[in-house]
């Protein structure tokens, strides 16, 4: 039986490509094991850091900020209502 070289070309191909895709999936494995590993950590951190007492002040602050904004967006909505009211009682177009 004689070999062909083109035969021989592409199985020595083949064989790198498979061998570079194993190669390659066991690094993305080896990868993503370590960021899950790293994530994981920080979550724990971020639980420990948020139940610490530092936090109180901000928790306040932030629903001062949602009281004004939630009467921001009713003093917003009252002046629609007047404008709507007021175009319609001069007949203007208003858009």
């Amino acid at each position: 039986m004689k070999w062909d070289p083109k035969l021989f070309i592409w199985a020595v191909g083949i064989v790198f490509v498979a061998g570079g895709g194993w190669w390659s999936l066991q690094s993305v494995s080896t990868d993503v094991t370590k960021i899950q590993d790293t994530l994981d950590g920080q979550g724990e951190q971020l639980i420990i850091h948020v139940a610490a007492d530092g936090h109180e002040g901000s928790i306040d602050r932030m629903k001062n900020i949602e009281t004004t904004h939630v009467q921001m967006s009713e003093d917003i909505r009252a002046m629609m209502v007047n404008q709507s009211a007021i175009c319609q009682a001069t007949g203007a177009r208003c858009r």
